[in-house]
């Protein structure tokens, strides 16, 4: 092999390692921006909304009857903003203490309600049954109603939304 041909093979074994590389460094590069903005998004952060949510008046409350409540709240998600929309059952117990009560069920999220009739909270989808504190009285629930953290301020319950 003569010296001429022996330069333009390195050339040529030059020219393909540089591009193997720069195909890998492509890929590595394609794989990297996602893992990078899937690390660092701000989905990821675990942002939780802790601020106390105004929750009703006590002079609003009915005697020892559940109270239902609707309420609403900003919920970040990402980058996105929303409004929330919730509801719980306002339950007063004989200390002069609240309890506030999700209105899900603790099967499959649907909406109870109160039968002031039976003194219990019941979900119409698959006959969860709940008593006044939201324990299982009956049927499929595997746990209590979900109860929020609440305080009591100048009149008024707060709750904090987890």
């Amino acid at each position: 092999m003569s010296l001429c041909e022996e330069q333009r093979d390195r050339s040529r074994r030059g020219f393909l390692a540089g591009g193997i590389k720069a195909v890998a460094a492509l890929f590595g590069l394609g794989l990297g921006v996602p893992l990078l903005g899937f690390f660092l998004s701000p989905a990821r952060r675990g942002e939780k909304h802790e601020d106390w949510i105004p929750l009703i008046e006590l002079t609003e409350l009915k005697d020892s009857r559940p109270t239902k409540v609707t309420y609403q709240y900003e919920r970040k998600d990402g980058w996105t903003t929303a409004a929330t929309r919730k509801m719980v059952f306002v339950v007063q117990n004989g200390d002069g203490a609240f309890t506030v009560i999700s209105n899900r069920c603790s099967h499959l999220g649907c909406g109870v309600d109160w039968d002031a009739t039976a003194n219990q909270f019941r979900c119409p989808c698959h006959g969860g049954v709940f008593d006044l504190q939201g324990r299982v009285l009956e049927g499929p629930p595997p746990r209590p109603l979900t109860r929020l953290v609440s305080k009591v301020e100048d009149g008024s319950i707060f709750i904090r939304e987890a």
